[in-house]
């Protein structure tokens, strides 16, 4: 295997590690003492078939939209969580 391609599965494993319920780490790593492949070949076809059905269904400005909604949300809630009041201003002043 070509050391590049080990570290990026590294990388993706620790993400997966990292978050477990959003990656259903458990669900993968039974996948994975089932079949001997690594869970992040798993990980990376679901993740890739998912993008692939959003896409054909709503097309790229629904990912556009999402994409611009979830993110200022998802910083929105992590500043208000940091207690540091000059990120809440910068991020709830998007809404």
């Amino acid at each position: 295997m070509h050391p590049e391609l080990k570290k990026a599965l590294t990388k993706a494993d620790a993400f997966m590690l990292r978050y477990p319920t959003i990656c259903h780490y458990a669900r993968f790593k039974e996948i994975e003492d089932k079949t001997g492949y690594s869970k992040v070949y798993f990980f990376l076809a679901s993740f890739f078939a998912l993008l692939s059905i959003v896409l054909t269904l709503g097309g790229v400005k629904l990912v556009s939209d999402l994409v611009s909604f979830l993110y200022p949300a998802y910083a929105s809630f992590k500043a208000i969580d940091s207690g540091k009041p000059e990120d809440d201003t910068q991020w709830l002043t998007y809404w």
